[in-house]
């Protein structure tokens, strides 16, 4: 259960600050903390270089983390977040090089090295054990964005040199092709040194950035806050997955994009969702997501709360469903870490010689085991599930359906979302309660479903939660 902060939390947005604005917020990560729940902060790769007094810059430059000019010291600068809405004009200085000041000279570190590793681990660090407990946030986890890595221009300040390297003869197929690879990024040029000291270009490790935080973010949680914890990143890579979590990036509440969070399995965060829409987001990512984000944007709340009494109700069944379940949900998580395996998985997976499985994407499965038919199309209240060749029973019943290797349509009014166990497994749970500190504590039980030969397994892994190792 945790709360977690967009960029609004820091001073003009620059990482490792707290904004005057947010002064409350370490004593309310206190008590959201002593009350069993847990907080997580964003932070992005970029850090201001226009800054009169700012330690993580002057210590990056120090310990030479950032991103360079090939054959050169000087660091390649770009543009991230305009911070000149929230500056002081200081009348001394002329307004346009304020503009230009706060505009810009943003510097990527490079994370392959082994210094800025280092340094990131220390400014994470006084973050979190800041002597001052006034400014000491005792988040438990980490949610990284920006690290594709994602800038407000193309290229650098002054533009890129090397028109090779970011306008090459092949062109993949993006969505600006004239502008080249650095859409939105910075120069393929960017040198960059591996932990042995090799040269690179960021040309040729652009799709690692993300990666190459991940490990770092991950070293640095584990260092300050001594536990488990977790890490989410927007920009992966293959193995990713052994350090970080995954999200999408921002999508708005719409219909077709309900559908493809099934496919990308990521979260939502949209704006002005009308009733039934958002209960079905709810109902959808609440119970069945790996991750149940809701951030709201403005002008109207998502949060549970600011909807009806009707809403309020729908969301606790849905949400009681997946705190049952979180047995079963952890032991798929520490498959995944522990074998490679995936927690949500398409119906395919399961069933690959099934050539009707082939082209569902509007189902899916938690693990080989629970089957989610959920509704995605504004007004509907039936869906059209199909149900492989197995045993499958109605999770809310109990009750053996019959189907097989077919189609059917299945009544899904906004308070229901239909869920079906396959025969032949075993589903841990836990009875609910209010956070998961709380459910931890209660009685646990077995759901099994025989298989046509009336035999079944399954397997739960159990630990305290927290401890590094285990």
């Amino acid at each position: 259960d945790v709360q977690y902060t967009d960029i609004d939390y820091m001073e003009r947005n620059l990482d490792f600050t707290l904004s005057p604005r947010f002064a409350g917020l370490p004593a309310l990560v206190n008590k959201i903390k002593s009350e069993g729940m847990r907080f997580i902060i964003i932070l992005d790769p970029a850090i201001s270089g226009n800054e009169t007094n700012y330690p993580a810059f002057t210590r990056g430059v120090q310990n030479n983390v950032f991103m360079q000019w090939p054959n050169s010291s000087e660091i390649l600068y770009s543009k991230v977040w305009s911070f000149l809405p929230n500056v002081q004009i200081n009348e001394s200085l002329p307004h346009e090089d304020l503009v230009e000041r706060y505009v810009s000279h943003c510097a990527f570190p490079d994370f392959f090295r082994n210094s800025t590793v280092e340094w990131w681990k220390r400014e994470i660090l006084e973050v979190h054990d800041n002597p001052d407990p006034s400014k000491s946030i005792k988040f438990d986890g980490l949610w990284t964005d920006m690290n594709e890595p994602a800038a407000f221009m193309n290229g650098a300040i002054g533009g890129c040199k090397n028109d090779l390297l970011n306008y090459p003869p092949y062109m993949p197929n993006l969505g600006y092709r004239s502008v080249g690879l650095i859409h939105k990024t910075p120069c393929m040029e960017g040198q960059q040194y591996l932990a042995d000291g090799t040269p690179v270009r960021h040309f040729d490790v652009h799709s690692l950035y993300g990666w190459s935080q991940t490990r770092a973010s991950l070293a640095a949680l584990h260092g300050a806050t001594k536990e488990r914890g977790i890490v989410i990143t927007r920009s992966t890579y293959p193995s990713s997955g052994r350090w970080a979590g995954h999200w999408l990036g921002d999508n708005t509440a719409a219909w077709d994009q309900m559908h493809k969070s099934i496919i990308g399995t990521g979260q939502e965060k949209g704006w002005q969702p009308w009733h039934h829409q958002i209960v079905q987001w709810v109902g959808l990512g609440g119970a069945l997501k790996p991750i149940l984000p809701r951030q709201g944007c403005l002008p109207q709340r998502q949060d549970p709360a600011a909807w009806d009494a009707t809403f309020h109700e729908i969301s606790r069944n849905v949400l009681n469903i997946r705190y049952k379940l979180l047995p079963y949900l952890y032991t798929l998580l520490f498959d995944a870490h522990a074998q490679g395996s995936t927690v949500i998985r398409p119906v395919l997976h399961e069933f690959v010689e099934d050539r009707n499985t082939w082209d569902i994407d509007e189902q899916f499965l938690w693990g080989p085991a629970l089957l989610i038919s959920p509704v995605l199309k504004p007004n509907d209240r039936s869906v059209n599930a199909y149900f492989p060749k197995a045993r499958w029973y109605d999770y809310h019943t109990e009750t053996d359906t019959g189907f097989r290797g077919q189609f059917q349509n299945l009544s899904a009014p906004l308070e229901h979302i239909n869920l079906h166990i396959r025969g032949g497994y075993i589903l841990p749970w836990q009875r609910p309660a209010n956070t998961t500190a709380y459910s931890r504590k209660n009685p646990m039980g077995l759901t099994v479903a025989l298989d046509d030969e009336l035999s079944a397994e399954g397997h739960l892994y159990w630990d305290d939660g927290v401890r590094i190792g285990t």
